[in-house]
């Protein structure tokens, strides 16, 4: 593990995923479900905890069966649930999850409210962000308040303490009121990033562009982002950065179930990057051969995640991914 002084924070919504036991049906014709922890910057974070580094996770729960069963989760999987809150004033999030024969992920959540949605200013403290390192956060605690104005605070305080930010906005428009609330709270949650993290549907989402190029060209132009990784599937991903811009190829391997894939990814490269976390902060180029490893690495975990059923128990480990790394030996492309 690295010292706690260099440590990861990721911020969200920790929820139960009931995933259908038949593959290729809607959830009207799922015949039965079973349970799985979920929650994206939850996966991340044991996907960090999994990569060797130090790793918190800030969110709430139901005072409840399933509450329990996730805190346990989390702490099992080396994450310190310190700063994991559990309510009494709701039951912890719930979502139904299918795939159907078009590679879709069916989803309903029951979540009016989910405990998710509960953390507030108050479980948001100082003390969180005391030490420096890596927080990471999503947009589906944005989705509500009182979690959105918590969310706000604590990327606050991760610019005040010296973090670099890294953002997955994991767009999940039934989720929100109203798309031009969703595409609002995400620019909001952007105005401090240094890490983005998105597919090219959010991409274009986010910047209200019909290209990629033209969302790059936004996000680039508005905000102060260091680092961009756009993941494109099995194609593997495009990471831009100043005026580098990398296509790394992804790894073939024998997909079983795509759930917290960019999870994975997005703590491959965070871990790859932590050497270099202050000069991402500081808008400093990093070396180019750096960014193609790194963005290589998290390839490597999304890929690792798919050949296991379920997020958190196929996130692999350190020496799993150095493994499957040299014995899948990869190319890079610059994308000039």
């Amino acid at each position: 593990m690295v010292s706690l002084d260099k440590k990861a924070l990721c911020l969200g919504e920790l929820l139960i995923d009931f995933v259908s036991t038949a593959s290729g049906v809607t959830l009207k014709d799922a015949p039965g479900f079973e349970k799985a922890p979920g929650g994206a910057p939850a996966n991340v974070a044991v996907g960090l905890a999994k990569l060797g580094i130090e790793t918190y996770f800030i969110g709430k729960v139901g005072k409840d069966a399933f509450g329990e069963f996730l805190r346990e989760t989390l702490a099992r999987n080396g994450v310190n649930t310190r700063f994991l809150t559990m309510t009494e004033k709701a039951k912890t999030t719930l979502a139904f999850v299918s795939l159907t024969k078009e590679g879709e992920r069916d989803f309903v959540f029951y979540r009016d409210p989910g405990a998710d949605t509960l953390l507030d200013q108050s479980d948001v403290t100082e003390e969180c962000f005391q030490g420096s390192g890596v927080f990471h956060f999503g947009s589906i605690t944005m989705t509500h308040e009182p979690a959105c104005s918590a969310t706000l605070k604590a990327l606050g305080l991760a610019e005040k303490y010296g973090y670099l930010i890294s953002f997955d906005p994991n767009l999940r428009l039934q989720l929100w009121k109203d798309p031009e609330e969703a595409r609002f709270r995400m620019r909001q949650g952007l105005e401090k990033t240094h890490v983005l993290k998105v597919n090219e549907e959010e991409a274009r989402f986010i910047a209200a562009s019909e290209s990629l190029e033209g969302a790059l060209a936004f996000l680039q132009e508005r905000y102060r982002l260091a680092l961009i990784a756009v993941t494109l599937g099995k194609k593997g991903c495009l990471v831009v950065s100043g005026k580098k811009r990398l296509e790394v190829p992804g790894f073939s391997v024998a997909t079983v179930d795509t759930t917290g894939a960019g999870d994975g990814f997005v703590a491959g490269l965070l871990s790859s990057l932590y050497m270099f976390w202050k000069d991402l902060r500081d808008g400093k180029e990093i070396p180019e051969d750096a960014l193609y490893h790194a963005a290589r690495r998290a390839n490597a975990v999304g890929a690792l995640t798919t050949t296991k059923k379920g997020a958190i128990p196929a996130l692999p480990t350190q020496e799993e991914v150095e493994v499957f790394l040299e014995e899948h030996p990869c190319d890079f492309r610059s994308l000039r």
